[in-house]
């Protein structure tokens, strides 16, 4: 199943819901919010709101990919039915491939996110009192 969390993101004077799949996996120096291009296409953002784009090349399971890194574009918040994180500036990474709204680590540990069962979707906020597990939700992908 993995850790999905629903999160909230301002970009472009937009403010957008969404689930995102919290992947260790993606190792980055500075927090990065990667997002399918269709996401964008489908909330009405417009990439000239995002300032200029970097092309980077990310190593990825199916081989090197070139994307287009957004700095500093949006602010990520983790939100729950009783509590909100709070919001970190994070990168903007396009995505042309990718079906699925995806957390860096270092944007994972900055919204204080504990995984507890990877595969079961458990987790928790580094500050919630012990013995809380939280529930992963579905995943919501952009086709």
């Amino acid at each position: 199943m993995g850790v999905r969390v629903k999160i909230k993101v301002v970009m472009a004077n937009k403010t957008l819901e969404t689930t995102a799949l919290v992947n260790t996996g993606y190792e980055t120096d500075e927090p990065q919010l990667l997002v399918p291009h269709v996401f964008l296409i489908r909330n009405n953002v417009d990439l000239e709101d995002l300032g200029r784009p970097m092309s980077i090349e990310y190593d990825t399971a199916g081989g090197p990919v070139a994307m287009h890194v957004y700095p500093k574009a949006c602010k990520v918040a983790v939100i729950e039915p009783d509590k909100i994180s709070r919001e970190v500036e994070s990168d903007l990474v396009v995505s042309l491939i990718e079906k699925e709204v995806i957390m860096s680590d270092a944007l994972i540990e900055e919204l204080g996110i504990n995984i507890i069962n990877p595969k079961t979707g458990l987790w928790r906020f580094t500050d919630d009192p012990p013995g809380i597990h939280r529930r992963s939700y579905k995943p919501q992908l952009w086709r």
